[in-house]
């Protein structure tokens, strides 16, 4: 990185036009991730830091309060006008839950540029946008998947304008892929019926990806290929469906478990712009963190295991890294 006293080259030359593909991909790797705890506020709500992630990076610490809502943080994603949304239990412990929306990059003292009351929920641990930018959430509290329509520019109360009801299923993690098929992974499956995938306008019984225990969120890389863990008592593992194998029945097509703590519980994925793989551990204070995955540089495999497995006091008292975005 250039040092702020280096004279810059001069437009136009040889050096110059040489360097700015080079500065370009810098700023393209500097990006920031953030991460909730599942915790009350006896603990930062929200922390955060630029990446590459190192075990010295600056940390950025947000707690909550009355003025901001943040208390019990869950899950969060951030839109395509670049907020981030953060799933806070606050001020109705959860029943319904409040997404709060901030202007980013976040500051300890951030407070929400919109909040909403999603009606209808309880327990709420994940949300996502589908293509048309309408919001779901899970609510494993009534087994229920929840969508909301915009324009989400004013404070206030939502109304579900679809609910998915679970039967029985405990919902967790939801992803879309590029043609709006709507994923969901069942926090309750021991092995059947692990991701259920239900295409627009999401009315029809879904079809199950199957071969999960206990999975954690999802998301998907830029090949379409699906992430997601499965979290069982001998041993967590991060896991892959191909992108051509996500049809009824399948099985991963990749499981990890290389390099992961014991009583890990990977609860929530986010991807770099360059392509590095970030993983929240909601396990104990043994194995709280955010492992990386050396994506960008080395193909995900049944024996990679991650760069960094990444800590620190607030982690491992929480015993939890739960939510987590990156931009």
């Amino acid at each position: 990185m250039l040092e702020r006293s280096h004279c810059p080259p001069q437009i136009g030359t040889q050096t110059g036009a040489a360097l700015r593909p080079l500065l370009a991909d810098a700023h393209k790797k500097t990006q920031h991730i953030y991460w909730t705890f599942y915790a009350g506020t006896t603990y930062p709500e929200v922390q955060g830091a630029k990446t590459p992630l190192n075990a010295k990076s600056n940390l950025l610490n947000v707690g909550g309060d009355e003025q901001n809502d943040l208390n019990y943080t869950s899950g969060m994603t951030v839109d395509k006008s670049g907020h981030l949304w953060i799933l806070s239990f606050g001020k109705y412990s959860g029943n319904p839950v409040t997404v709060l929306v901030f202007v980013l990059p976040l500051r300890a003292s951030s407070l929400p540029k919109y909040s909403f009351v999603l009606s209808g929920t309880g327990g709420s641990n994940a949300l996502a946008f589908d293509p048309s930018g309408n919001l779901w959430t899970s609510s494993p509290g009534n087994s229920e998947v929840l969508e909301y329509s915009g324009p989400f520019t004013k404070s206030g109360t939502l109304s579900p304008v679809q609910t998915i009801d679970g039967g029985g299923y405990q919902p967790y993690g939801i992803a879309f892929d590029k043609s709006a098929n709507l994923y969901i992974s069942i926090f309750n499956s021991t092995g059947t019926n692990s991701i259920a995938v239900a295409a627009p306008p999401y009315t029809s019984g879904p079809y199950f990806l199957d071969g999960l225990t206990s999975p954690g969120s999802l998301t998907f890389d830029a090949a379409g290929n699906l992430y997601s863990s499965s979290n069982e008592s001998s041993g967590a593992a991060v896991v892959r469906y191909d992108a051509n194998n996500l049809k009824k029945g399948a099985k991963p097509s990749i499981v990890d478990p290389v390099g992961l703590p014991s009583s890990s519980y990977m609860s929530a994925f986010a991807f770099t712009s360059t392509g590095d793989l970030y993983v929240a551990n909601c396990g104990n204070s043994g194995s709280a963190g955010i492992d990386v995955y050396p994506t960008s540089r080395k193909q995900f495999s049944a024996k990679l295991k991650p760069s960094l497995l990444y800590t620190n006091a607030d982690i491992q008292g929480a015993g939890c890294a739960w939510g987590i975005a990156i931009h």
